[in-house]
């Protein structure tokens, strides 16, 4: 996987009566965890709904190694490797998980391809520790599940950075530790990960 240094420079974001974001300088290395911390409302989620195409910023630039880059959309932030896994999940319930990690490719034709799908999506489970049955519906699933399917559709999009947003808020204790040794493994590949939390001790 080619390594890629995500920098954000000067990003501002103001809402009607509200500067969410003043002039935030970022700089994410790849093969690293980092931690944004702070209390709610304090312009955390906004950051990175920026980072991952979500907001557009009002002021402020990012590169993508080393490359400036414009997102208008999620999908353009997927193009350059950067994708978010948002507290409020947005899988289809009624959809099993190797289709829902399917849903958005350029060239799903996942019900020609299913088998081999199948096994992609297992293959990731098993290689990052996110045990989950493919040919599962979502809508029979725990949310902590659901996060692990979340997690695989950007590892299956070959994503270079994953944004979480306060995952742990959905876990139980065990599911919590678990997901910090999948994230060790994601970052031993040389991939990044941004960890948003209100929580000090995580």
């Amino acid at each position: 996987m080619a390594a890629i240094a995500i920098r954000l420079t000067g990003i501002t974001k103001r809402f009607p009566g509200t500067l969410a974001n003043d002039s935030i300088n970022l700089t994410i290395e790849p093969g690293t965890v980092h931690a944004l911390l702070g209390e709610n409302g304090a312009g955390k989620t906004t950051l990175m709904n920026i980072l991952a195409g979500r907001y557009r910023p009002d002021a402020g630039e990012i590169s993508v190694g080393g490359r400036a880059v414009q997102f208008s959309a999620p999908k353009d932030a997927l193009r350059s490797g950067i994708g978010m896994v948002h507290q409020h999940f947005m899988l289809v319930g009624n959809h099993t998980v190797a289709e829902n990690v399917a849903l958005g490719l350029d060239a799903p034709r996942f019900l020609l391809r299913r088998g081999r799908l199948e096994a992609e999506v297992r293959s990731l489970s098993e290689t990052y520790r996110l045990p989950v049955d493919p040919r599962a519906r979502i809508d029979e699933l725990s949310l902590g599940q659901q996060q692990r399917v979340e997690i695989l559709k950007l590892l299956h999009r070959n994503a270079d950075l994953l944004i979480l947003d306060e995952p742990t808020s959905v876990l139980t204790p065990a599911e919590v530790e678990g997901l910090f040794a999948t994230l060790r493994r994601i970052v031993r590949d040389g991939r990044a990960v941004v960890f948003i939390t209100h929580k000090l001790d995580e």
